[in-house]
């Protein structure tokens, strides 16, 4: 068998590869299948090319629903077929995903013949983002996009969610290039929100690990990367899913066959103790007597999968405080389809309406930090008063400090994004519940560098600048490398009212944004300062003093509140009064109602 399967595998090396191959890291799939829909397209082209390997097919389940969840099943092929895409898994995992209510999508996808890696996950980051950008056209609901994949499907699938959010990276000597330029729709996210791996080869440094077929001179591995890992073991890792494994990764289940004797069962069982470990949520079925594919789709395990999936959807979250002292007790959260951010929300939605609708809060975070772990009790008050904060960053399930890549600007702009698109949604919690016309974007030290190179955006309404300012020519030096440097003009494109909110002479940030707020002129504008340095009170109880202004600050802005405009209005101002409080006011600003 296995040199059946050798024969296989190097025929298929030969040819244009414009069928899947039966063996390799395919394994053996099932004549292609009728399946019970109620739309489907064929050979949609993803990228915007004319290139039959940029193409995908569409199914939608036969319940008929104004939209659907999607999972994007990738075939097996040891990377070696650009066009498998009518035999991927059809019959098993696509009719189980069907049956379940989701929308598939089966891509083909470069193979190791046409184009080296990464050139494979730019393709598959590139569906996951046509299906964002065409969401209306083929019904998919984008609050959830899950990958899923057989063989080395599966480690696309992988590679998916563990590097999801991360566009590039260095490995070892390897500046990979995760994210690509692929398609048309290169500014929606490519994260997703789960993984499915069905039997994938995750560690390709270690394809020894277990009992396993063996592949020649050339392995796939070595073919898909003009390599052999003796001479570039770099780029075996940055090959591997599971070099990229940390604790914001999303959910992933596992099958793999103890009896595979192509991609060896021990690479499933590293891959599920690595994630378990990262704290990762994760499941995984090892097959006793499954083979790579034979045996491993009974009823049984696709229900798992399903199981799973459902679960995801669901997402993290976390009562802080027991919900904040307001009168709406908030909850932090993720949401399905806005990954990398953390929502803070009242949990009871039925008290809000499009007469009473829910102000929004786009946050940014210190050091650019891709976790609002320092800010949540500050924003969490904040939300209990009847506002939605989305902050950037994965959401902080303990006290442990964010140890991952920085945060981007383009976060808070992807924050106003979904933030619309809920509110327009009729599927989505907040339909209708939402005050798209007031959004205040704000954010601490590097995040308010993030606000100010997005202030520019016409849906804002209101503008925090928390600990911040920005650097000009003489000082830049100073910033820590990957912060946003916007010049000193950028300040001309604010077009709304301003606050800075400063901790005083110690604070860092003091001279740069009292530079800012004295060159403001063009719009109200203020700066309250507290003298605690540049920490500000944001970890403490509540949030402390800075919860109390900053509260202040939107609801008269955002709520009309004129109990709260009293704390900034006039000469006799209740934040001049309040212990400590310093507050300075341009000559537009006691125009403001």
């Amino acid at each position: 068998m296995k040199k059946i399967l050798l024969s296989v595998l190097l025929l298929g090396c030969a040819l244009c590869m414009d069928a899947q191959p039966a063996g390799g890291f395919g394994g053996f799939q099932m004549p292609q299948v009728k399946l019970e829909t109620s739309q489907e397209w064929k050979d949609v082209n993803y990228a915007g090319d004319d290139q039959a390997y940029h193409t995908c097919d569409i199914y939608l389940p036969k319940q008929e629903k104004d939209s659907y969840p999607v999972v994007i099943h990738i075939y097996g092929s040891a990377w070696f077929s650009n066009n498998s895409k009518g035999a991927a898994d059809l019959g098993t995992i696509v009719k189980a995903l069907l049956d379940a209510g989701y929308a598939v999508v089966c891509p083909n996808h470069r193979s190791s013949m046409d184009a080296k890696w990464p050139a494979q996950i730019h393709d598959i980051r590139a569906v996951i983002r046509f299906v964002r950008g065409e969401a209306a056209k083929y019904k998919f609901d984008t609050s959830f996009i899950a990958t899923s994949g057989f063989s080395s499907g599966g480690h696309l699938s992988s590679t998916a969610a563990t590097t999801s959010g991360l566009k590039q990276t260095k490995v070892g000597t390897v500046d990979i290039d995760l994210e690509g330029k692929v398609g048309n729709y290169l500014h929606e996210s490519s994260s997703v929100n789960a993984a499915c791996d069905w039997s994938g080869p995750v560690d390709l440094t270690n394809m020894d690990c277990g009992e396993h077929m063996q592949m020649g001179e050339n392995s796939p591995e070595d073919m898909l990367l003009g390599s052999k890992l003796s001479q570039e073991p770099d780029k075996y890792l940055s090959l591997s899913a599971t070099n990229y494994i940390d604790k914001n990764d999303p959910p992933i289940i596992i099958f793999h066959g103890e009896k595979d004797n192509v991609v060896p069962c021990c690479q499933g069982k590293k891959f599920y103790e690595l994630l378990k470990a990262a704290g990762v949520k994760t499941e995984a079925t090892f097959v006793p007597e499954g083979g790579h594919g034979m045996g491993m789709y009974a009823e049984e395990n696709l229900q798992k999968m399903v199981n799973f999936l459902n679960a995801a959807r669901v997402g993290k979250s976390r009562i802080v405080e027991e919900g904040g002292t307001g009168p709406f007790k908030a909850v932090m959260k993720e949401e399905s389809g806005l990954s990398a951010h953390t929502v803070f929300v009242p949990q009871d939605l039925s008290k809000f309406n499009q007469k009473n609708a829910l102000p929004v809060l786009v946050w940014g975070n210190g050091a650019c930090t891709n976790s609002p772990w320092e800010h949540y009790k500050f924003l969490n008050e904040i939300a209990s008063h009847g506002f939605i904060v989305v902050a950037t960053g994965y959401i902080p399930m303990d006290e442990q400090p964010y140890r991952g890549p920085m945060s981007t600007t383009e976060q808070q702009i992807e924050s106003i994004d979904w933030v619309m698109a809920q509110n327009s949604n009729p599927q989505s919690p907040y339909y209708q519940k939402i005050d798209v016309k007031n959004i205040c974007v704000a954010g601490m030290s590097c995040g308010g560098l993030q606000t100010l190179f997005n202030c520019a955006d016409p849906r804002i309404t209101l503008l925090m600048i928390c600990n911040s300012g920005l650097f000009n020519r003489q000082n830049a030096g100073q910033a820590v490398g990957g912060m946003p440097m916007p010049p000193k003009e950028k300040l001309k494109e604010i077009h709304t009212p301003i606050m800075y909110l400063l901790g005083g002479k110690t604070d860092i940030a003091y001279e740069n944004g009292m530079d800012d707020f004295h060159r403001i002129a063009h719009v109200p504008a203020c700066a309250a300062n507290f003298p605690v340095g540049h920490g500000g009170t944001y970890r403490e109880a509540h949030g402390g003093e800075f919860t109390v202004v900053a509260l202040a600050w939107l609801q008269w802005q955002m709520k009309g509140d004129k109990e709260a405009a009293k704390m900034f209005k006039g000469k006799n101002n209740l934040l001049s009064k309040r212990k400590d409080w310093t507050l300075e006011k341009n000559a537009k600003f006691d125009t403001l109602k």
